[in-house]
């Protein structure tokens, strides 16, 4: 193990996720922090209306989520940044990074993919909820063997909205999902277990791509922004969404730019 120690991750194992705090060494945070300022002032700040991977926050209605469709909140204000490693190099060399792929091997083995990433961003008194989901619900004709890894950049408190989960919930398979906002039905999750996890800035969390989790609305003046990465021991179909595979590690080692273009073709061409 490169990361983890031997009880850290039998924990993941046995309860499908894990926080590790201070991840992030003090420079490497504001190193994010800066260029996530920039790329929003550059990119953003004037938006009235989503465009590319830059995602508004919807004004909601009523008890029904949905951040796809709505009135956005105001102009320049993100939901999301989709594929935030297509904007950014220095999000796109942190994700591609050893020291993320050290701990990822860690968790799914020493091949990996990179799957997806994304800025979550709650701002203060307009961040919608995500309802309680399992990410496996957005691409289930895959492995169930991804990992994602939620990375807060901003304090996550449960007044902003921070990560709520069931551990052990990635035992149970994938529960069905309804409605466009892909979300479980309520009487599906055991409140008595739910685990709210806060975090400072810097801190991570890591967990299966079955676990039942969930976000509450930001009620408070602070925002919350964080970075997520997801990746994968398998290769999958580029048709399924979200971004091309590409190989990041072979065995435990860089792959050669030969081997990554093989890898590649194998994705684009399947049998």
């Amino acid at each position: 193990m490169k990361v983890l120690t031997k009880e850290q991750s039998e924990f993941y194992k046995d309860q499908g996720y894990l926080i590790i705090e201070n991840f992030l060494r003090p420079a490497e945070l504001q190193l994010l922090l800066g260029e996530l300022d920039r790329l929003v002032e550059e990119k953003a700040r004037n938006l009235s209306k989503d465009e590319g991977g830059f995602n508004l926050e919807k004004k909601q209605t009523g008890e029904e989520i949905n951040s796809f469709r709505g009135e956005p909140v105001g102009q320049g204000i993100l939901r999301k940044i989709q594929e935030i490693t297509a904007y950014s190099p220095v999000f796109r060399d942190f994700v591609h990074g050893d020291k993320m792929l050290d701990l990822v091997e860690d968790l799914i083995g020493d091949t990996i993919y990179y799957h997806s990433s994304k800025l979550m961003f709650k701002p203060a008194h307009h961040g919608a909820a995500k309802p309680w989901h399992q990410d496996y619900a957005y691409w289930a004709s895959t492995k169930p063997e991804q990992v994602t890894c939620w990375m807060a950049l901003d304090e996550a408190t449960p007044e902003n909205g921070c990560m709520q989960l069931i551990p052990g919930s990635h035992k149970w398979g994938l529960i069905k999902h309804y409605k466009e906002e892909l979300q479980i039905d309520l009487k599906n999750v055991p409140q008595d277990k739910v685990k709210i996890a806060p975090m400072k800035p810097g801190s991570i969390l890591v967990f299966h791509v079955l676990m039942l989790h969930y976000s509450a609305p930001n009620t408070s003046d602070k925002g919350r922004r964080a970075l997520i990465a997801d990746y994968d021991p398998n290769p999958r179909l580029s048709k399924l969404g979200f971004s091309e595979d590409l190989l990041l590690r072979l065995h435990g080692r860089k792959p050669t730019a030969e081997e990554v273009a093989t890898h590649r073709g194998e994705v684009l061409t399947p049998a």
